[in-house]
């Protein structure tokens, strides 16, 4: 036999063997433990808002904790709608999560008349982390301080006020929506792609108000004023600023949480995995302390009560929705 010519029959037996080495190799990178490779957490908000701020803070310590890096990738706009829609979608590896909360899985299915996505059919609860209320602040230039005050004056100046929100069916959206209704008043729509810009633009005076869970600093500094807080309990890092509820809309209760969901058909294991750093992230008091800084608090809860959570929230935010007629297209 000539030197480099392969026979046919050790031509099938060396291709054996590759095919062999490949599949050896597969088997070596299947086995391996996850995580294996960088996770891509998507928040589907514009960068600033006290749900990017959140988001960064999970995911660094939750990196820590799967001893991989977990990186944030911000979807804005649609009302949480199109980062939702990418999540959704992505490969069911435990390599592609959402940074869930209230409005994808709450207010955004309760109002769309079309959704490029299933709330329950589409993702697999992993577990809830926070919950919170939101402040109502205004630029300091509206002529209110309280809530009576602030109703009284849209009472006198039809179309006079406007409050910013993080887009259609988004919280701030609701809570405002809801406040319209309770107090018989209507205080104009601006929309924004996330809390963050339309927070700023609140601060810059373009917009008089806004509902948001991290405006404590900006309030600190001056640069707007806390009105009332949206919970039904007061927050303790503002404790002189009274609830809606208690100032006079009497049943004004919003509160919201935030947790995290894969694709559905994401392995039970990686799930599992996933839950556990999660709940030890929970329990962290360093974390635990920086999340109640930005207005957060940390309450875990399991996929099943996560599950639950999100159809008793559709069925609610319907309600609402119905009542201060809140439609997205």
């Amino acid at each position: 036999m000539k030197q480099g010519l392969v026979v046919p029959g050790r031509r099938r037996h060396l291709a054996t063997l590759f095919a062999a080495g490949l599949a050896l190799a597969a088997g070596r990178a299947d086995a391996q433990p996850y995580p294996a490779k960088p996770i891509k957490l998507i928040v589907p908000y514009a960068p600033g808002g006290v749900t990017d701020v959140s988001a960064r803070l999970v995911a660094q310590k939750l990196g820590e904790l799967l001893g991989q890096t977990v990186y944030v990738e911000n979807k804005g706009g649609g009302g949480t709608r199109i980062g939702a829609s990418e999540a959704a979608r992505a490969a069911p590896d435990g390599y592609t999560l959402l940074y869930a909360n209230s409005i994808t899985h709450g207010t955004l299915p309760a109002t769309a008349v079309s959704l490029p996505f299933d709330p329950v059919k589409d993702f697999t609860p992993i577990a809830k982390l926070f919950w919170y209320a939101s402040t109502i602040v205004c630029h300091p230039s509206v002529p209110a301080n309280t809530v009576a005050e602030l109703v009284a004056y849209a009472k006198g100046h039809p179309g006079k006020l406007s409050y910013a929100s993080a887009g259609p069916g988004t919280g701030n959206h609701f809570s405002s929506e809801l406040f319209n209704v309770m107090a018989g008043v209507k205080i104009v729509h601006v929309p924004y792609r996330g809390s963050g810009p339309a927070l700023q633009d609140v601060i810059a005076g373009q917009v008089s108000c806004t509902h948001d869970g991290a405006a404590k600093p900006y309030v600190d500094a001056g640069k707007v004023k806390a009105i009332a807080t949206t919970g039904i309990a007061r927050d303790l890092r503002l404790p002189g600023v009274p609830t809606v509820d208690e100032a006079g809309l009497k049943g004004y209760d919003m509160t919201w949480w935030q947790g995290l969901m894969a694709p559905a058909g994401t392995p039970p294991a990686v799930v599992e995995r996933l839950a556990r750093a999660t709940q030890a992230l929970a329990r962290d008091e360093a974390f635990r302390a920086k999340a109640y800084d930005i207005g957060l608090n940390v309450q875990y809860e399991p996929a099943d009560v996560l599950a639950r959570q999100v159809v008793q929230d559709i069925a609610k935010f319907r309600r609402i929705a119905a009542e201060a007629n809140i439609v997205l297209d």
